[in-house]
């Protein structure tokens, strides 16, 4: 059966009530957990002391919320290049740093596929830019305008490489993707776990909006998911800015959660950083 998280407005506190129910579920496992955030940028003070726990936590592991995000979206290059300049930039620094062996990120497959010739390249992230900036734009043949919800989608999954990796840990799980960016794209009607990104495009009482929603194959709360939503936020931030629209909802479905409380020393360590009593 689903749960639904939906009463908080923000990213912080809309996963700390998500971990903390997993705290409670058999084996800290659950399925099919949804996120809902309304106002996915809104960082309050209180959120701040949250993620400061959070990075405490994680630093043992060499990681940070921040890094954790960049993965999905590398904010501070944007920043510093703008677009279209911080794609090639970013590709160039992932090659650097990139270890031997590794998928790489998110954000990479996001912007770099290859393209149907297979001899070439194609930006799937740019794609959705320009055609969700294009769309409801006067056309030049009449003048008349036309606009779709539901067709804007990128796909992060790659069944080649995913699906081989899935059966080299012995995972029972992986995504049989059906929408092909260098094909589909065009025509616009650890282990990587982020399977799916589909952007909708819906006016508003106030104007244009565009939401976001996420699939995860297997999430996990404690090492991952609070990063992976700030960098979901951050790419439907850049989104909806490139594209002259409003920023909308941030919907996350994990299809199979974990609260892998080893990855912060324990159930004690995790509970401290959760807000949560310690048990009897």
């Amino acid at each position: 059966m689903a749960v639904l998280f939906d009463t908080h407005t923000r990213v912080v506190p809309t996963w700390l009530a998500a971990a903390q129910y997993l705290d409670s579920a058999p084996k800290r496992k659950a399925m099919n957990i949804i996120l809902e955030i309304d106002n996915p940028l809104a960082i309050t003070d209180e959120d701040k002391a949250v993620m400061q726990r959070v990075d405490a936590a994680l630093a043992p592991r060499g990681l940070t919320l921040r890094t954790v995000a960049g993965t999905i979206f590398p904010l501070d290059i944007y920043r510093r290049y703008k677009r279209p300049a911080f794609y090639d930039k970013y590709k160039v620094m992932l090659k650097r740093g990139k270890k031997r062996g590794t998928w790489g990120t998110y954000a990479h497959r996001m912007i770099e596929r290859t393209s149907k010739d297979g001899k070439g390249t194609i930006n799937p992230l740019e794609m959705l830019v320009q055609r969700l900036r294009d769309d409801g734009q006067p056309t030049k043949e009449n003048g008349s305008t036309s606009s779709y919800i539901s067709a804007y989608e990128l796909g992060v999954a790659d069944p080649e490489v995913d699906l081989a990796e899935v059966q080299a840990v012995g995972e029972a799980e992986g995504d049989v993707p059906t929408y092909n960016a260098a094909i589909d794209g065009r025509d616009w009607l650890g282990m990587p776990c982020l399977s799916h990104l589909s952007f909708k495009r819906v006016k508003e009482d106030d104007g244009v909006v565009v939401h976001l929603t996420a699939m995860y194959r297997s999430h996990h709360y404690c090492a991952r998911a609070l990063g992976n939503l700030l960098g979901l936020a951050q790419l439907l931030s850049f989104v909806a800015k490139e594209a002259e629209l409003k920023v909308g909802t941030l919907t996350c479905l994990s299809s199979h959660a974990v609260l892998d409380v080893g990855e912060w020393g324990g159930v004690a360590k995790t509970r401290t950083v959760l807000g949560l009593p310690q048990s009897k």
